[in-house]
């Protein structure tokens, strides 16, 4: 697998040669009943990983050696952690996912809209396929069995978004190791990847479509073109939520289209426009048209899980959305999706813990919390100094962020309740976010603040890392 991360290997071989190492270690691993030394296995190979790496940095630091530990235990461990979770464990509505999923294997798509079926269908469709592949070679017949192959394409999605924040950094010309460490380690980056349902491969689209906004804004050249229309085509295919970045692609697509028209090169643009359009228009709205005609479905529609069940609805918008209670920071620890009602301390606890508990000793979840509130309000500092750049792609990265951010409150708005405010459904702008803290290290850590603040959030982001990778082999 390292040798997939070297740049001299070319991304469709990475793809090809990752997904073929995915299938095997989980035919390997389900053959032979190794399933119960997994967990074990991977915090050996954690243990001795933190070792290697301390040793080796401590005799020289390389950033891209340091870039490369980080992005081979991530993978590792998302792997590892996938094949000993199984899909019934920290799911979100399972039971209609595995539905779809077995209306996809039996040839056809859902013939209603209720339920989870009101999904487009690309997670469904590849995880048949890749049930199709496996269920014949390990004998598959129990049912569980064989939806538990379907977290090989959430696994999959998880890794090539750590992948992508790599692109990201290089393209932002940003040191890649902070980044990548919040982004490789965030526990809950490691639950999406072990769930039967569409929230890794839908972060997978929006990162794509970040990286690839940028890339067409430098250059408006056929791939960039086709690869940006396609991440916005696939991944609305994948979840109608995607359609989001749309605004702040749509005002960038605007803005190189204006400088074009000044220095009269528009005829480029507007051809790539075009080919976007041609593209993109297509495959996102085919699903939705084809739901708006069968089962009269808006274009925004969201399942509504009801209310009378949910304190936050019984809450003010202050308290909801103004206020951070810091009393329940640890009292309880864990997110309470029936009781919380601020999306700022559910955020928080979120990005960790998501919406579930674990009997752990408490010292571990605490310290954990800990670190994050400090790695969070360094965040929230980059954030803020960030807004006075002038850097395009700066721009549209801040912009996309905030525009996330007006979705996810107005979806807590119309959807007064706990499960809304999930930390899935804002996981991108956490990926802008450490993109944004890295660049802010990158132009000050030199300077007589900076360099204090740098250390400081090296070790705290260090330590979380290590303490994120004890919690998985533990839970």
């Amino acid at each position: 697998m390292f040798s997939l991360l070297s740049e001299k290997t070319s991304n469709l071989i990475k793809i090809f040669g990752f997904c073929l190492i995915l299938l095997v270690v989980y035919i390997l691993v389900y053959l032979f009943n190794l399933q119960d030394c997994i967990q074990f296995s991977l915090f050996l190979f954690i243990v001795l990983s933190a070792l290697t790496v301390g040793c080796s940095l401590h005799r020289q630091y390389d950033s891209e050696k340091l870039v490369a530990y980080i992005l081979f235990i991530g993978f590792v461990v998302r792997i590892g952690y996938m094949l000993y979770t199984p899909c019934t464990t920290m799911g979100h509505d399972f039971e209609g996912h595995a539905a779809y999923i077995q209306n996809m294997l039996d040839g056809h798509l859902p013939e209603s809209n209720e339920d989870q079926f009101y999904h487009p269908p690309l997670f469904y469709f590849l995880s048949a396929v890749v049930i199709f592949i496996l269920k014949p070679i390990l004998g598959l017949t129990n049912e569980i069995d064989i939806i538990n192959c379907a977290r090989l394409v959430s696994c999959f999605f998880s890794c090539m978004t750590l992948y992508c924040v790599k692109s990201l950094c290089t393209e932002l010309k940003i040191k890649k190791p902070i980044p990548l460490a919040l982004t490789a380690f965030l526990p809950n980056f490691f639950f999406m990847g072990t769930r039967v349902n569409n929230d890794a491969i839908v972060v997978f689209f929006m990162t794509m479509i970040l990286l690839y906004s940028i890339r067409w804004y430098k250059e408006q050249n056929r791939k960039n073109t086709v690869i940006l229309a396609l991440s916005f085509g696939l991944g609305m295919m994948s979840k109608m939520s995607v359609a989001v970045l749309a605004i702040p692609t749509g005002l960038l697509m605007l803005y190189v289209l204006a400088e074009s028209i000044k220095t009269r090169t528009s005829s480029k643009t507007i051809k790539s426009l075009f080919l976007f359009g041609f593209i993109c228009i297509p495959l996102g709205l085919a699903y939705p048209i084809r739901n708006l005609i069968l089962f009269d479905q808006p274009f925004t529609y969201v399942l509504d899980v009801g209310s009378g069940i949910f304190a936050s609805e019984n809450y003010s918008f202050i308290q909801r959305f103004l206020t951070f209670p810091i009393t329940r920071m640890f009292n309880p620890v864990y997110n309470d999706v029936f009781n919380d009602y601020n999306i700022w301390m559910y955020l928080l606890k979120g990005g960790l813990f998501g919406e579930f508990s674990f009997d752990i000793p408490r010292a571990i979840p605490v310290s954990l919390l800990i670190l994050y509130s400090i790695i969070s309000l360094f965040m929230v500092i980059s954030v803020i100094w960030s807004l006075r750049t002038d850097n395009i792609s700066i721009n549209y990265l801040e912009l996309s962020g905030i525009e996330l951010m007006f979705a996810y409150i107005a979806f807590n708005i119309r959807y007064p309740y706990g499960c809304t405010m999930d930390f899935r459904y804002i996981a991108p702008v956490f990926i802008i976010n450490s993109l944004l803290l890295g660049r802010f290290f990158d132009l000050n850590k030199d300077k007589k603040y900076g360099k204090p603040l740098y250390h400081v959030t090296s070790a705290v982001i260090s330590i979380f890392s290590l303490l994120s990778l004890l919690l998985l082999c533990i839970i």
